[in-house]
């Protein structure tokens, strides 16, 4: 299955839209596998509309672009453009602290998150340049336990540090038990991670509209233990009774043991700002896409 486009509603129709300042100033974050030509593609449309660029350093030998570090990036980009794939914008967006809005633009990848194939990037910089784009925010989470704690895009992963046997777990929802029983771990979800691993998982879609938390019990030996979808209003905390501590992984990459698994969950003060384009995939047509494993075109 190609690209789709579609119309997009007026921006005051658009659930979760928030409109920004003019953009003039683009950060590029490309995945470490992005081919020169694919970035002189993008530098060409960025010069075309006279627009101005610099690139995070890990790139400066492949790109005209000049380099520039996330610290300088912050005060000096309005938004960034994330070449890759999820994960992609998923560093962007942990290197960043979530402080700019993200372009995600799909190359060589399969990208839920990812506004646009590179085979539109002309058209999408044009817009840009034209000032027709919006910033869809959407719900971040922390995990807190102690003295750590961690955002995720995504998903937070609790699993037992011993792998060979499920541990007990309890989450609870404003002191209430919700859920309770032996499992390999336990994935609590934003909406934007619910067609992520809690997809893979046996959980539900969310809209990425709801402020909401997907929980997902891997592997339960407890029959009557499904995934639940709950407010992220709520207080919520997860509890692994297991002998050696546990492990909390934050959007498939960053992992801390913790000794005392007691986790609570709630919204980040931060959100994610995704780059909107009238040109972007219809985001059911991207669920599709998603689930049948479709790369762009």
């Amino acid at each position: 299955m190609g690209s789709h486009s579609h119309t997009r509603p007026p921006l005051n129709d658009c659930p979760g839209a928030q409109e920004v300042s003019h953009i003039r100033r683009l950060w590029v974050y490309a995945k470490r596998d992005v081919k020169p030509e694919e970035l002189a593609r993008l530098e060409e449309a960025i010069r075309r509309y006279r627009l101005e660029a610099a690139i995070h350093p890990f790139h400066a030998s492949s790109s005209s672009l000049r380099a520039l570090p996330v610290g300088e990036a912050l005060s000096w980009a309005d938004a960034i453009v994330a070449v890759g794939g999820d994960g992609t914008l998923l560093k962007a967006y942990h290197e960043t602290r979530g402080a700019l809005p993200i372009l995600g633009v799909a190359c060589r990848s399969v990208g839920y998150l990812m506004e646009i194939p590179l085979s539109r990037i002309e058209k999408a910089i044009e817009l840009i340049a034209d000032g027709k784009y919006w910033v869809e925010e959407r719900v971040v989470g922390l995990a807190s336990a102690g003295r750590w704690s961690g955002e995720f895009v995504n998903e937070v992963l609790v699993t037992p540090l011993r792998r060979e046997r499920p541990a007990r777990f309890t989450v609870r929802a404003d002191g209430a038990v919700l859920l309770q029983g032996r499992f390999d771990g336990l994935i609590v979800a934003t909406p934007t991670g619910s067609t992520a691993y809690a997809l893979s998982a046996g959980g539900a879609v969310v809209d990425p509209q709801l402020r909401a938390f997907s929980i997902v019990p891997l592997a339960p030996l407890t029959a009557l233990a499904k995934p639940l979808v709950v407010s992220s209003s709520r207080r919520i905390e997860v509890t692994a009774a297991a002998d050696c501590g546990c492990a909390a992984t934050i959007d498939g990459t960053e992992a801390a043991q913790l000794e005392v698994c007691t986790i609570s969950i709630s919204e980040a003060a931060r959100t994610l700002k995704l780059l909107k384009l009238p040109i972007g995939e219809d985001p059911w047509v991207r669920l599709v896409r998603r689930l049948t494993d479709t790369p762009v075109a």
